[in-house]
């Protein structure tokens, strides 16, 4: 069994009409495009370090795209413009994250980028394939969780402001995760709904809606992963630290009885 007969399976289960089917699949594969972008704008500023220093024209220049994206018709004759428009926002995003990354690349701690970048495939896949296959119910109270979360979220990272924590700042990281999960369904559900009604999707924007739900999912993600193997080492080294100073009183005996011993002879 193939990829493309799983996903026929939950497309069946989910009562999906062939004409969404083929939106579903436009949108998914201007996702993928957008992602390489990304990437390829990552590898980009790590060959050309003096990237990095445009920072705020790239963060302008992500706003002034996103806003170009929205306001510019969605019509069969904007569609390639407005497609450039997202592959450049993906390009200068991947420039944005290289500097979060790069620190992390260059340390010991290399894998926890490819674990993210997994974990949060898995999780996005995950979510959107339950939204397909779940029912409109289930969906709505998904839907009421996220808001719930993010208001949830919202507080977090107002008392972490006032009591820094690190049990609050891992708890507001891992709630933030949640938000992203249910972000991702609320999008997929929104897609689904306006397909099944009839309505023609513009593949561009609900691709960039679900870009940005996997780069905030897969930051969150690494942020807590580096956490968490800071944490394991800090542990670590406080076990060697306790470890040798017991080694030495157990040690200071037997040497002292040693030349005790040596001086007799």
């Amino acid at each position: 069994m193939d990829i493309s007969s799983v996903f026929k399976a939950f497309s069946q289960t989910a009562h999906l009409k062939p004409q969404v089917q083929r939106q579903l699949s436009a949108i998914y594969l201007t996702l993928l495009s957008t992602l390489g972008t990304c990437l390829f704008g990552y590898y980009l500023a790590y060959s050309f370090p003096f990237l990095r220093d445009y920072f705020i024209p790239l963060v302008i220049g992500v706003m002034a795209m996103t806003i170009a994206i929205f306001f510019i018709p969605a019509t069969l004759g904007n569609l390639s413009k407005r497609r450039v428009l997202l592959w450049t926002n993906g390009l200068a995003m991947g420039m944005l994250i290289q500097p979060a990354i790069l620190p992390i690349m260059y340390s010991r701690d290399a894998d926890l980028v490819y674990m993210a970048v997994g974990l949060a495939a898995a999780l996005f896949a995950s979510f959107s394939v339950a939204t397909m296959v779940s029912s409109r119910s289930q969906t709505i109270y998904a839907i009421g969780s996220a808001s719930m979360a993010l208001s949830g979220l919202l507080w977090l990272g107002l008392l972490s402001w006032f009591y820094p924590s690190l049990a609050l700042f891992s708890i507001n990281l891992m709630v933030g995760i949640a938000v992203s999960c249910l972000y991702v369904v609320v999008h997929t559900h929104e897609v689904l709904e306006l397909a099944q009604r009839g309505e023609r999707l513009d593949p561009v924007t609900h691709a960039m809606l679900f870009f940005s739900d996997f780069v905030s999912l897969f930051l969150r993600l690494l942020r807590l992963l580096s956490t968490d193997r800071r944490r394991q080492e800090a542990n670590e080294r406080e076990g060697r630290r306790g470890g040798s100073k017991y080694e030495r009183r157990q040690f200071r005996p037997t040497e002292s009885a040693f030349r005790s011993c040596k001086s007799e002879l």
